[in-house]
């Protein structure tokens, strides 16, 4: 499959996921079990959400090695980044040196990630 039928598979999943959450959110109340289920739900969307969106970030600022690798692995740091805030939030445990605390551990991993790969 090629970078179009990524980023077409991806937004056909995101508009089908965020459908999905809002279907999900409006039919069952916020019980313990329906939160996780939420959070289940909210990370394969938010990747599928930020694919095309890093992609054309990264395609418009002329990175052309690897842009669907780099793409997809920054959406799922992404995506688990803003599900891991949403969760801690829940259990209201978020303040800012936890929130700058995990972005700083991703951006650090994704450049170490990046470095390595660059030199192979």
């Amino acid at each position: 499959m090629g970078t179009r039928g990524l980023l077409l598979v991806c937004l056909l999943l995101a508009i089908a996921g965020w459908s999905a959450m809002g279907y999900f959110t409006y039919q069952n109340p916020p019980g313990v079990l329906n939160r996780w289920i939420g959070l289940a739900l909210l990370w394969p969307t938010l990747v599928a959400s930020f694919v095309p969106l890093i992609h054309t970030i990264h395609s418009r600022r002329g990175y052309e090695d690897e842009i669907a690798t780099r793409a997809t692995r920054q959406s799922v740091f992404a995506a688990t980044y803003v599900t891991l805030c949403l969760w801690l939030r829940m259990i209201q445990a978020l303040n800012w040196a936890n929130g700058l605390l995990m972005l700083f551990l991703f951006v650090a991993t994704e450049a170490l990630l990046s470095g390595r790969q660059t030199e192979a």
